[in-house]
């Protein structure tokens, strides 16, 4: 077991905490401590903040930089060790594509803009046909916090009705394997069709045996895990990497951070073993999407407030 990198953690955590105080949830604050330390970066607090704040002067308010958000620190930490103005300068072009798009201004929006690829108003345009279509289907879960999953999911020119259709059947196929109801299994559902936007049985049962290793092991798995266990299947994660990921569950809930926080242990542990995988390039083709764009993803929308509603209560049709 590498002790080295609990001790950076515990201690990019640590400087983390000591920066922003109680301004954040310890989620986004172990999130950022888990990106510095997977990076072998140390925290500062101070870098990060003049990153901000350059960002926001640079922008002159046109992009949404709400320092009582993290996702513009995520962003930040993203610009680590570049061109800064010319960083600024790409992502103010890619959120106007956004907004001429007709996505509303917010820091989903702009963490959307992250992921554009380069024809990024024809990628803009297809991410809004996209979550239209998403809003049609699921209105009631479909809101600002699944525009980066828009942006990524519609990289690959599927069909956006195809693609919403077979969101809407791995949703209904989960829930028949027991998953709970929510924005979680929805981002699950939405992370699969990243494999392709056909429908594939195969590839929901190996999520649903993916569940079960992991509560064999001891592992707990809640809600807030559904879309690694989408990241999982999509790298075909064998039973020798789901025992290394236990492993360092195991080993994350000895440190002080996850002691109020015990669920963030095992995604901190799957990003390490993701990161380990494309470290050598073991991993399936995932249609040029990168796996760092998918973890910041969800990561920025981890703090969304889940609806959940319990088996066997079917109040509302979610799907029209």
């Amino acid at each position: 077991m590498d002790t080295q990198f609990t001790e950076e953690l515990q201690n990019n955590y640590n400087r983390a905490v000591n920066y922003f105080g109680n301004q954040f949830k310890v989620s986004a604050v172990i999130s950022l401590a888990s990106k510095y330390t997977l990076e072998k970066r140390e925290f500062s607090g101070v870098a990060l903040q003049k990153i901000v704040d350059q960002m926001a002067e640079y922008s002159k308010k046109a992009l949404s930089i709400q320092k009582n958000s993290p996702i513009p620190y995520y962003i930040a930490a993203r610009f680590l060790g570049q061109d800064l103005e010319a960083c600024f300068e790409n992502l103010l072009q890619r959120d106007g594509a956004l907004k001429e798009a007709g996505f509303h201004n917010s820091p989903f929006r702009l963490a959307g803009a992250m992921m554009l690829d380069e024809d990024i108003h024809l990628h803009a345009k297809r991410a809004k046909t996209l979550y239209v279509e998403m809003h049609r289907k699921q209105f009631i879960l479909t809101s600002k916090e699944d525009v980066p999953y828009a942006v990524l999911l519609s990289k690959v020119n599927e069909p956006p009705q195809l693609q919403v259709e077979t969101m809407v059947q791995y949703y209904k196929a989960l829930r028949k394997q027991g998953f709970l109801l929510g924005n979680s299994l929805q981002s699950l559902a939405q992370i699969l069709t990243m494999y392709s936007a056909d429908y594939n049985e195969t590839l929901l049962q190996y999520v649903a045996e993916l569940r079960h290793s992991l509560n064999h092991r001891g592992i707990k798995v809640k809600p807030i895990h559904y879309p690694y266990l989408g990241i999982l299947a999509l790298n075909a994660t064998d039973n020798e990497k789901i025992d290394e990921i236990a492993e360092w569950q195991k080993a994350l809930l000895e440190l002080k951070i996850f002691r109020m926080a015990k669920e963030l242990a095992l995604i901190v542990a799957i990003q390490k073993i993701m990161r380990e995988l494309v470290e050598v390039q073991n991993m399936v083709d995932m249609k040029e999407l990168f796996i760092e764009d998918l973890i910041d993803v969800m990561e920025i929308t981890l703090d969304v407030v889940d609806i959940i509603f319990l088996p066997g209560i079917d109040l509302l049709d979610f799907f029209r």
